[in-house]
């Protein structure tokens, strides 16, 4: 068996005779197996979603999902392309997520059409100028939305840092203009 491993790992071990290789083999054998798994998959997500944070969760996902399954199912066909589904199925859910939220985010703009009575509302107004505002943030520079959002639902300094994978120095800078952005439209109505 380890000849064979040695074999086709010198020649460009496809991830299905990773795959045979893994489910007979040893702990080394697996974490081989997610290796190259990893990396391909990285390089697949990457070219689907621009984000690389959310690209990376979508990964890590998948790769969980493989890494409970892969044992227990026998493979008619082929682990890669069932590995792949895995995959493009995590891919397909956040696309289809992202444009749901889209949708809500533009159902705000819908508010502008309620009744007088709930336009009069002082706080309701203000949490329009803010969504519209934010929006606003979001479509010049989606780091710094992010960070605001972050930031307004607690999640400490050393959390934002380890997310945005940005110093502690550099979130305090993003986080200042990020502010400053959304103080100026709020009183503006506008981005400068």
């Amino acid at each position: 068996m380890h000849i064979l491993y040695v074999y086709l790992v010198g020649n460009d071990l496809t991830i299905n005779a990773l795959y045979d290789i893994a489910r007979e083999g040893t702990q080394s054998e697996e974490e081989e197996l997610f290796k190259v798994l990893s990396a391909r998959f990285r390089l697949f997500a990457r070219q689907r979603i621009w984000d690389a944070l959310d690209s990376e969760e979508i990964v890590q996902d998948a790769l969980m999902t493989i890494c409970k399954e892969y044992k227990e199912i026998d493979f008619t066909t082929s682990f890669s392309a069932w590995a792949y589904k895995v995959l493009d199925n995590r891919i397909l859910g956040y696309i289809q997520t992202k444009k749901r939220r889209e949708g809500k985010v533009s159902l705000v703009s819908e508010a502008d059409n309620l009744p007088a009575a709930e336009k009069d509302n002082p706080k309701q107004e203000l949490k329009r100028k803010i969504v519209r505002c934010m929006r606003k943030v979001a479509d010049t520079n989606q780091r710094y939305a992010r960070v605001l959002n972050l930031h307004y639902q607690g999640f400490s300094t050393e959390e934002i840092c380890d997310k945005m994978h940005l110093t502690r120095n550099n979130l305090y800078s993003v986080l200042s203009r990020a502010r400053s952005m959304l103080e100026y439209c709020l009183e503006r109505g506008e981005i400068k």
